[in-house]
């Protein structure tokens, strides 16, 4: 057992505990409580004028899929623009992760996605960033369905003259997938569709459609063209927000906020931070990616997104929810871990202060599933 004693406490949900304990054993949260007794068979860190978080979740990046220079690519189906049927779990390679070492950051776990150059890309998973093999480290596959309607399709495609080569033809090319999937499930006697049989989760509403919008006029186009399909939206890259998002979705959506570090990216400058706290005040579910289309980011670039919003006016909880509780909640996992509770995993970071408020703060410890990880030795890797 594990015993963190006397430290500051963000839960990932925005409460604050001053001076309290952290009881771990096999990996879980077991109690959290001001005096917990100390007992011989415990390790013990004194955590006194010390920050505890859980463990940051980037909510999409490709991390584990691109090896080092992005060189070798196994993201990017192009052979189509539709292929929902695929899975990323058969993308992550775990020794790319552990050479990444991005709980360096205090990132325990993210959800990894297919590329966003398709109309429909595949199903994106959760993982951890630390472990032995890709089954240890799964955190829940299929998450929800990766989507895109930004000019990196038209990228893609336009170069061989192929559809979708504007905004109309990726639209068209979504809204016909999702009239497919609805007439193929009420058939009775149906040949196999394997696109239309990915689908049928999604327009069950038991994943959400992940859909990669860079700009206003994207994500108002996406409102009126699923506005009377039964799906869950969650809007990714997002960097078009603004007051007027929702109109037709009436805030039944969620925000996944993209990289705004991205030196070759142009739409991240645009962000409008008062229309995203809006959208907070209004209780809509915004989290912090550190992924665009363009490339992966470093082990330091979500906590640098989380920064920025906080120099930008977000309140300090939100912005930490943003990167714990509500990516969790978002990619369905918050069973396991984005909070410090009893019974969730022990993914537990402890900093030296707080990450979000000064650049002073230090990692001095991070648990996942209950082990302090920090310090480990590079595992042999492929990428070693």
């Amino acid at each position: 057992m594990i015993l963190l004693k006397n430290g500051k406490i963000y839960d990932g949900k925005g409460d604050i505990l001053e001076g309290a304990d952290i009881l771990i054993e096999n990996g879980k949260i077991k109690n959290i409580a001001k005096s917990i007794e100390a007992k011989k068979d415990m390790e013990i860190f004194d955590v006194e004028e010390k920050v505890i978080m859980p463990g940051f979740i980037d909510s999409l990046n490709v991390w584990g899929c691109k090896g080092p220079g992005w060189e070798d690519d196994d993201l990017s189906e192009h052979s189509n623009p539709v292929t929902p049927q695929l899975d990323v779990m058969y993308s992550f390679d775990h020794d790319s992760m552990l050479f990444q070492r991005v709980f360096e950051y205090g990132v325990t776990s993210a959800g990894i996605t297919p590329s966003t150059s398709n109309v429909l890309g595949g199903h994106a998973a959760v993982f951890k960033t630390y472990g032995q093999h890709p089954y240890e480290m799964l955190v829940k596959k299929q998450v929800g369905m990766v989507s895109s309607v930004t000019k990196t399709i038209k990228k893609v495609y336009g170069s061989r003259n192929e559809s979708p080569m504007t905004k109309m033809g990726a639209i068209a090319l979504l809204k016909e997938a999702l009239i497919k999937a609805q007439e193929y499930k009420d058939k009775d006697e149906k040949e196999y569709d394997p696109k239309s049989e990915a689908l049928q989760k999604v327009i069950k509403r038991k994943l959400p459609l992940l859909i990669n919008c860079s700009t206003k006029a994207e994500m108002d186009a996406v409102e009126l063209a699923l506005k009377d399909f039964p799906v869950d939206i969650v809007f990714t890259g997002a960097f078009g927000v603004h007051d007027n998002l929702g109109q037709i979705f009436k805030d039944n959506f969620s925000i996944i906020l993209g990289d705004l570090t991205a030196a070759i990216s142009y739409e991240n400058s645009k962000v409008d931070f008062e229309a995203v706290k809006k959208m907070i005040n209004k209780k809509v579910d915004v989290a912090i990616s550190s992924c665009g289309d363009y490339t992966a980011s470093g082990k330091e670039s979500l906590l640098w997104n989380a920064i920025l919003y906080y120099k930008y006016g977000l309140d300090e909880n939100e912005v930490i929810k943003m990167i714990t509780s509500i990516p969790a909640k978002i990619l369905g996992v918050d069973d396991r871990v984005g909070s410090i509770e009893v019974g969730k995993d022990a993914d537990i970071v402890i900093w030296s202060d707080n990450p979000i408020k000064t650049y002073n703060a230090q990692i001095e410890a991070t648990f996942i599933d209950g082990k302090n990880i920090l310090n480990s030795r590079r595992e042999n890797t492929c990428w070693s």
